[in-house]
């Protein structure tokens, strides 16, 4: 159970924590409702690689270098203050890449690149501290951190923060500025965000209501090899094309 537990941690560390939107299986479903977020994010993807065949999904995070491993040299790098060789640092450790598992190490590890400006290790340290791997569980501390991060359009965790206005978890629940932060990371062509934003255009959450508008940003996503949204289509009775 610990190694499926691990793997699952992987698939979010390195794509994007939330994904509440991708639970319903249909766009006829009910409005989302907030429920769904009382439910641990490593277990909410364990259920959607269940579901929907997540991953691998066509993404950014999708679409950059596999983490390097362990060596010397990466070591060296992050020893003499490389963010990105520090952020690659913490996932060894954390993860077990070339080097014995380490997840407090490799929480260390991000918080360095993290202070020193690197996205990809704000947004797995906001991650880490709000599972609490490696680290005491910090709501509060883990939206500030994706906030850095999506205040450097890091796709990732702009969702993630439009999540939290959506459904209200550890903010002030507000459906349209959720909406706000899903269109920042949709206009980057990001199709979690695409998909999400077809979500709310269906189900009037945060906008008006227009079924056009949900379809449009659900071919977007759809376009990409997305799960959800190419069934979303279907469902629609839409095959994605102009």
């Amino acid at each position: 159970m610990e190694r499926g537990k691990d793997r699952a941690v992987r698939r979010i560390m390195i794509f994007f924590i939330p994904s509440i939107q991708e639970v319903s299986k249909s766009p006829s479903r009910n409005r989302l409702a907030p429920v769904y977020f009382s439910i641990s994010f490593i277990s909410m993807h364990i259920l959607l690689s269940l579901i929907v065949s997540l991953f691998p999904v066509v993404c950014m995070a999708a679409k950059e270098e596999p983490p390097p491993k362990y060596s010397q040299d990466l070591q060296q790098q992050a020893d003499s203050g490389d963010a990105d060789a520090q952020f690659h640092l913490g996932d060894c450790y954390f993860f077990g890449l070339g080097v014995p598992k380490d997840q407090r190490k490799g929480v260390s590890w991000y918080r360095k690149a993290a202070e020193a400006g690197q996205m990809q290790a704000q947004f797995n340290l906001g991650g880490c501290l709000h599972e609490g791997l490696g680290i005491e569980p910090n709501l509060m501390e883990a939206i500030q951190w994706w906030r850095r991060s999506a205040g450097q359009d890091y796709a990732p965790a702009q969702i993630s923060i439009g999540d939290c206005y959506i459904f209200g978890k550890g903010l002030a629940q507000d459906e349209e500025e959720g909406v706000r932060w899903f269109r920042k990371a949709a206009m980057q062509n990001y199709p979690a965000a695409q998909h999400r934003l077809g979500n709310c255009y269906y189900h009037g959450q945060g906008v008006r209501k227009d079924l056009v508008q949900s379809i449009q940003w659900y071919r977007k996503a759809a376009a990409q090899g997305y799960p959800p949204s190419q069934r979303a289509l279907r469902d629609l009775g839409d095959e994605g094309s102009d």
